[in-house]
């Protein structure tokens, strides 16, 4: 790794560290604020800042016990205090009363403070699903129509800030809170008062930082679109586009209410709607995303399901009302982490294959991740923190950009060897030239060898078939004109007719499948076959003619412990290949010798290795390379008495090789030799298992 690919790594770790110690920030702020000592805090609806200095001490939370007055819909009115900020569902008044989350709440809260010169102001954020703030009596503030019934509720969620004057020591808060269409009713969030001056500044920091973070989303998925554009076969592009669009559209519809404050005809449901549909979507495409760029790890089964129950949640998210849309968001929720989890998973395995920038992808998923679980402890109302999926994704690009430079940088890398390469090449040309010119004439003397090889072949078959013609021409003759008249004598020379017939058969045989067998025109009966069956089955038929020809005959089976490990061959071919490595073996070993089988799974689990082994007396050295050759055949063999046509192994090769095998032969260091066939191994029993 050169320094650029270390300086990448290190501001990788930089940024992690940064984005931690940030998002712990983060959360340290947003569990209280007033829990942190000298904060005041609302008691029986009195909320004492005599000793606050809104100059000195800045900005505070209008947390703490609101007076609360309960107006259920079709009931009678209870009077109680109710803690700000939290939800209705659940909670108990002091009479015993435990709230539903549909209803209608009245909050006042009195707030007694210095007067001051300046305009005061209040920071409300989105309360569901409609409210109406009155001070000292005024209403100054209004979002949606806060009813006593669904059908007098008009929804509408959107942060809003009110002014009114500081002049007296006593401000009175009453805030109309209705809830009819949401699953959660109440005050989610906190209220922020200070000066103008400070709410004002508040609003803008908020309102700019969501403008930058939705601009920039923006802006990287119309990129990634555009890339997509320009090359189609880039799905990823298309993908993570998608997902920056739909993670920007739905921090359009929360927090400030970008899109409503764009345009103020959109509907509370129908933001809703939209809410639903992008966190779903955006879940959806970046697992989509991540599945193109680790295919390997994500199959693609389980993104066409994901996809399936994505289109599924969506089509709910638009078919029913927004209330039990919203009752059922665990779904969309558990949808998103299930997703989540399955793509840290993958990203885990793809890192420890230590595929290219996996560990970037891993730790900015990481961080995407922890952001949507954090935003989902907020909306159950499980944790008092900020919304920061949107800045997960932007952390989440940050990462894949380091991932980019990084390949990049091992591109150039690549580039610079590459170059260094092609200078030695381009310095040892000539030398190069040698040694092609002296692989040419070494393919020529083999070539010459060949033809060598092919003369002789055809030499000794036509004394392979001169032979026995000449002698069935004279044992004719010896019949026909009665030269052998002895019953016992014909038959003998009958049988010895014979048997040179069926010879001559076998050549002509062996020369026709072995034509068939080359141009791959030989029909192929595959099954599945296992192979401690196969072991078996061949153990039981030769082991007991060796032993009538005095060897030892040894066989040996590791599967690795996987009984069921399987081959899909033709028996009936495979049976040839074996006759003729086990009696070419024969051949070789003299009596009292050893020949041995064995059948072995590889430890990747992806080839069976089947050898035949001797302790004859070898193969030299010099036909080692040429055995498999179609014309070959040593002066040892041909001056045996049981030598063959010389296709025998040539047979076995190209058998092995139409099973996607290959088959070797070497000389065994303790004496002997062995042969050795490696076959593809299923991965799933897909057949009868075999004999």
């Amino acid at each position: 790794m050169n320094g650029f690919s270390a300086k990448v790594l290190r501001s990788g770790s930089a940024v992690v560290f940064f984005l931690i110690a940030l998002t712990a920030l983060f959360f340290a702020a947003g569990w209280d604020h007033d829990r942190n000592s000298g904060v005041p805090r609302a008691e029986n609806g009195i909320l004492d800042l005599t000793d606050w200095d809104f100059e000195r001490d800045g900005v505070l939370p209008l947390n703490g016990q609101w007076e609360f007055v309960w107006q259920p819909e079709g009931g009678a009115a209870a009077h109680s205090y109710m803690t700000v900020p939290a939800t209705w569902g659940g909670a108990e008044l002091a009479n015993g009363l435990k709230l539903r989350d549909q209803g209608k709440g009245v909050y006042r809260l009195t707030i007694l403070h210095r007067p001051v010169e300046d305009m005061l102001a209040i920071r409300l954020p989105n309360i569901s699903t409609s409210m109406r703030l009155f001070v000292d009596g005024k209403p100054l503030l209004s979002r949606g129509q806060p009813g006593s019934d669904k059908a007098s509720t008009v929804p509408y969620q959107l942060p809003a800030t009110v002014y009114f004057g500081g002049e007296n020591e006593r401000t009175e808060l009453t805030l109309e809170v209705a809830n009819f269409h949401h699953r959660t009713g109440g005050i989610r969030s906190e209220l922020a008062m200070g000066t103008a001056e400070q709410i004002h500044r508040l609003e803008f920091k908020q309102t700019a930082q969501e403008w930058i973070v939705f601009g920039c989303l923006v802006m990287i998925g119309l990129y990634h679109l555009g890339l997509f554009a320009l090359r189609r076969r880039e799905t990823a592009n298309l993908f993570f586009g998608l997902l920056c669009l739909f993670v920007a559209c739905r921090m359009g519809v929360i927090g400030s209410g970008l899109f409503m404050e764009m345009h103020a005809g959109l509907t509370w449901t129908l933001a809703a709607r939209l809410e639903y549909t992008a966190f779903i979507l955006s879940g959806l495409f970046g697992f989509l995303y991540y599945q193109r760029m680790y295919p390997q790890e994500i199959s693609r089964g389980l993104s066409r399901l994901a996809v399936a129950a994505g289109l599924g949640l969506t089509a709910l998210t638009w078919l029913l009302p927004v209330l039990q849309a919203s009752s059922v968001v665990w779904l969309y929720q558990a949808y998103v982490v299930l997703l989540s989890l399955a793509t840290i998973a993958a990203l885990v395995a793809a890192a420890s294959r230590k595929r290219e920038g996996a560990w970037l992808s891993l730790i900015g998923v990481a961080g995407l991740v922890a952001t949507i679980l954090n935003d989902i402890l907020i909306y159950n109302g499980w944790l008092r923190s900020f919304d920061l999926v949107a800045f997960g994704l932007l952390f989440l690009v940050m990462m894949n950009s380091f991932g980019i430079s990084l390949r990049l940088s091992r591109t150039y890398e690549r580039a610079e060897q590459m170059s260094v390469e092609l200078r030695e090449w381009n310095n040892r040309l000539e030398e190069r030239i040698a040694e092609r010119t002296e692989q040419l004439r070494r393919s020529y003397r083999d070539l010459e060898r060949m033809e060598q090889s092919r003369r002789h072949l055809i030499s000794n078959i036509s004394h392979d078939l001169k032979t026995p013609i000449t002698l069935l021409q004279g044992y004719l003759e010896a019949l026909r004109d009665g030269i052998i008249a002895d019953e016992e004598q014909k038959n003998k020379i009958i049988r010895s007719m014979l048997n040179k017939v069926e010879g001559l058969n076998n050549l002509i045989h062996d020369l026709f499948e072995l034509s068939i067998l080359e141009a791959r025109k030989a029909p192929m009966s595959f099954m599945s076959v296992k192979l401690a069956n196969w072991h078996k089955r061949l153990t039981e038929e030769y082991e007991l003619e060796l032993k009538n020809r005095g060897l030892r005959f040894h066989t040996w089976l590791d599967t690795g412990g996987d009984g069921n490990a399987w081959v899909r061959i033709d028996e009936h071919r495979m049976d040839r290949v074996f006759s003729n490595l086990i009696y070419n073996a024969v051949r070789y070993t003299p009596p009292g010798g050893e020949i041995e089988l064995g059948f072995q799974v590889t430890g990747d689990r992806k080839q069976a290795v089947l050898s035949v082994a001797d302790t004859g007396c070898g193969i030299p050295p010099d036909d080692l390379p040429h055995i498999f050759e179609r014309y070959y055949r040593n002066d040892k063999s041909r001056k045996s008495s049981e030598a063959g046509s010389g296709l025998g192994l040539s047979i076995a090769r190209e058998i092995v090789e139409m099973h996607d095998g290959r088959i070797t032969a070497e000389n065994r260091p303790e004496g002997g030799s062995v042969f050795r066939i490696y076959l593809p191994l299923g991965t799933s029993d897909g057949g009868n298992g075999g004999l």
